[in-house]
C-alpha cells in the first residue's frame, strides 16, 4: 500500500481561498497579463496563423508560458506568508529553472497525450498526478523527473478531489465563454476583448489554485520527522508549545521544512520560504 503524502485537499477551502487571493492580491495577475498581451499581439499581426511571424510570436508565448507557470508557486507562498509580491522577481526565479520546467512540462504533456490515446480516464488520471509538478520543481528544487514523481506521490490518492476542483473551473470556463459569445454577436471586437479580459482572472486563479493547493495540503503541511508538531501543523489545530524557562527565547521553526530558524529571521535559512510572523495565522491573507 503506497504511502499517503500530504492532507486530503478541502475543496471548498482551496477554491475559496485561492480566489479571494486573487482578489486580495491583483499582483497575482500580472503575469497572465502578460500572456493575454502576447495573445492580442498575434491577434493584431493578422495573416495566416502559420505565418512566420504568427508561428515566431507563437513559439515566444509558449516558452513565456513556462515562466508564467512558474513564477506562481513562490508568488502564492509569499502571498499566504503576507510578503509583498514580486511578479518580476518570481518570473526571475522561474527563468533560472526554465530548463527543468520545459521539460517537466513537456513530459508532463507527452504522458498525457499518450493516455488520451488508450482512453481519457487514464489521460484525466495522469493529469491528476503531475499537475502540482511545477509547485514541487519550485518550492522543493527539485529536477524534472523528481518535480513529476513528487507530484504523483502527493496526488496518487486525491484524484477525485483534484478532478473536482478542476471540473469546477471548466464549469466556470464554460461560463466566460458563453459571456464572450453574447457579447461577439453584439460586435466581434467587444466580444474578443471581454473574453480576454475575463481569461486573465481565471487564468490567474487556476494556476493560484494549484499552487495553493501544493502549499496548503501538500508535504510541508506535515510535521517533518523529528521537527516540532506545533511548529509545523495549522494554528486551529496546533497545541501550545511547551513552557520556556524565563529569559530564553522560545525555538522556531519552518513551517515549509521543519528546519530550526534564527531569532528574527524573516526567511529560512534552508528553504528560503518567507516566514509568517508569530502573532500571524499561517495562511492568512490579512
Amino acid at each position: 500500500m503506497s504511502q499517503t503524502v500530504g492532507r486530503p485537499i478541502d475543496i471548498g477551502d482551496s477554491l475559496s481561498r485561492s480566489a479571494r487571493l486573487v482578489i486580495e492580491r491583483p499582483a497575482l495577475m500580472v503575469p497572465q497579463s502578460i500572456a493575454l498581451v502576447l495573445s492580442l499581439a498575434g491577434v493584431a499581426l493578422g495573416g495566416s496563423p502559420l505565418g512566420y511571424p504568427r508561428l515566431a510570436l507563437g513559439a515566444v508565448s509558449g516558452l513565456v508560458a513556462v515562466i508564467i507557470a512558474g513564477a506562481y508557486p513562490s508568488m502564492v507562498q509569499a502571498a499566504l506568508a503576507g510578503a509583498a509580491l514580486s511578479a518580476v522577481g518570481s518570473m526571475r526565479m522561474a527563468l533560472r529553472r526554465f530548463w527543468t520546467l520545459l521539460g517537466a512540462g513537456v513530459l508532463v504533456g507527452l504522458i498525457v497525450f499518450l493516455g488520451s490515446f488508450v482512453f481519457m480516464v487514464p489521460a484525466i488520471v495522469f493529469a491528476t498526478w503531475y499537475v502540482y509538478t511545477v509547485p514541487a520543481v519550485m518550492l522543493e528544487n527539485r529536477g524534472a523527473l523528481a518535480g513529476m514523481a513528487a507530484s504523483k506521490a502527493f496526488g496518487r490518492d486525491k484524484k477525485l478531489s483534484t478532478f473536482a476542483m478542476f471540473l469546477i473551473l471548466l464549469v466556470v470556463g464554460i461560463a466566460i465563454f458563453a459571456i464572450g459569445f453574447l457579447a461577439l454577436l453584439g460586435s466581434s471586437t467587444l466580444g474578443t476583448v471581454t473574453t480576454s479580459l475575463l481569461s486573465v482572472p481565471l487564468g490567474a486563479w487556476e494556476a493560484v489554485l494549484i499552487s495553493y493547493v501544493y502549499v496548503t495540503y501538500g508535504p510541508s503541511s506535515v510535521p517533518a520527522a523529528g521537527a516540532s508538531t506545533w511548529a509545523t501543523t495549522p494554528l486551529a489545530a496546533t497545541p501550545q508549545p511547551p513552557p520556556v524557562p524565563p529569559g530564553v527565547a522560545p525555538a522556531r521553526f519552518c513551517r515549509f521544512c521543519g528546519s530550526p530558524l534564527e531569532p528574527d529571521s524573516k526567511f529560512c535559512g534552508a528553504c528560503g520560504s518567507a516566514l509568517i510572523p508569530s502573532r500571524q495565522r499561517p495562511g492568512s491573507l490579512t
